[in-house]
C-alpha cells in the first residue's frame, strides 16, 4: 500500500510540474509576466498586433484571466505609430490628452502618470509632465478589447500600450 501511494504522489507531483512550466520565458517578456506565455500568443488573445514596420526596444507583460492585463511598449517612426494608432480606431491628429497641461484645473487635470505608477515603475516606462507627449484612450480591437497608448515624440517614437479591457468571450457555464 505504501509504494502504491508513493507512485501515486510522485505522479501527480509530476503532472503538477508540468503543468506550472508551459515553456520557456519570452526573452521580450517583462519580470512578472504570465510565465510561458509568448508575445504571439499574448497579442492572439487580445487581438493586438504590433505595427507592421520594425519596432525597436520591443516589451511586454501579459497577466492571467482574472487580471487580463496586456502592456507593451515600443519605439518606432512616426508615421509609423500614426499608421498603428489609425488600425486600432484612434486618431493620431487629436489624442485624447497632451502633456505638459497648460492650465491644470485640480484634481482632473493633474499633471500625473498616464498609467499606474507602480506598472509604470515596473514596466520602467518613464513619464515626465513637463515633456510633450501625448494620450489616446480610443484604441479598440476587432475582439473589442480596449486600449491606452502613451506617445512621446522624438527622433523616433516611444510608446506605451496597456489595455483597458481584454474583449475575451465570458466562459461557458
Amino acid at each position: 500500500m505504501g509504494s502504491r501511494l508513493s507512485a501515486v504522489v510522485a505522479a501527480l507531483g509530476a503532472a503538477a510540474l508540468v503543468a506550472g512550466c508551459s515553456g520557456p520565458p519570452d526573452p521580450r517578456a517583462y519580470p512578472g509576466s504570465e510565465g510561458g506565455v509568448s508575445w504571439e500568443e499574448a497579442s492572439a488573445r487580445f487581438q493586438m498586433t504590433l505595427p507592421s514596420c520594425p519596432v525597436k526596444d520591443f516589451h511586454f507583460d501579459v497577466q492571467p484571466r482574472l487580471t487580463e492585463r496586456l502592456a507593451f511598449a515600443f519605439v518606432a517612426p512616426k508615421s509609423c505609430v500614426d499608421d498603428f494608432l489609425k488600425r486600432y480606431g484612434d486618431d493620431p491628429a487629436k489624442p485624447t490628452r497632451t502633456w505638459p497641461v497648460s492650465d491644470p484645473q485640480p484634481p482632473y487635470d493633474e499633471p500625473r502618470p498616464p498609467f499606474d505608477a507602480d506598472e509604470m515603475r515596473q514596466f520602467g516606462w518613464t513619464y515626465d509632465p513637463k515633456a510633450k507627449a501625448d494620450l489616446y484612450t480610443h484604441l479598440e480591437t476587432p475582439s473589442h478589447a480596449t486600449f491606452l497608448a502613451f506617445v512621446k515624440p522624438g527622433t523616433e517614437e516611444t510608446v506605451y500600450v496597456r489595455s483597458r479591457t481584454s474583449g475575451f468571450p465570458e466562459p461557458s457555464k
